[in-house]
């Protein structure tokens, strides 16, 4: 996880529990190319959250897993493959 401190990381936070964030270099604005252009489209908000009105799910997902670690999005592991 990126500290929210850290002035060279994007500071979009994704909702995948609200603790990983972006992890590609800032471009404008405190945000990386990507999320910048979801900022500038209305997407995202000035503080990094998705807007909760964005309701294409295909755009949300896409904001919310750009720049996320892959461990923040692996799968649960299947309690019945124990």
């Amino acid at each position: 996880m990126t500290s929210s401190n850290d002035p060279g990381h994007c500071r979009f936070v994704s909702s995948l529990g609200g603790i990983y964030r972006c992890t590609d270099l800032v471009y404008r604005q405190g945000f990386c190319g990507f999320h910048f252009e979801g900022f500038l489209k209305g997407e995202i908000q000035a503080n990094g959250q998705i807007d909760e009105r964005l309701s294409d799910q295909h755009r949300r997902r896409a904001l919310n897993y750009h720049g996320i670690p892959p461990e923040a999005v692996s799968p649960a592991p299947d309690p019945s493959q124990r």
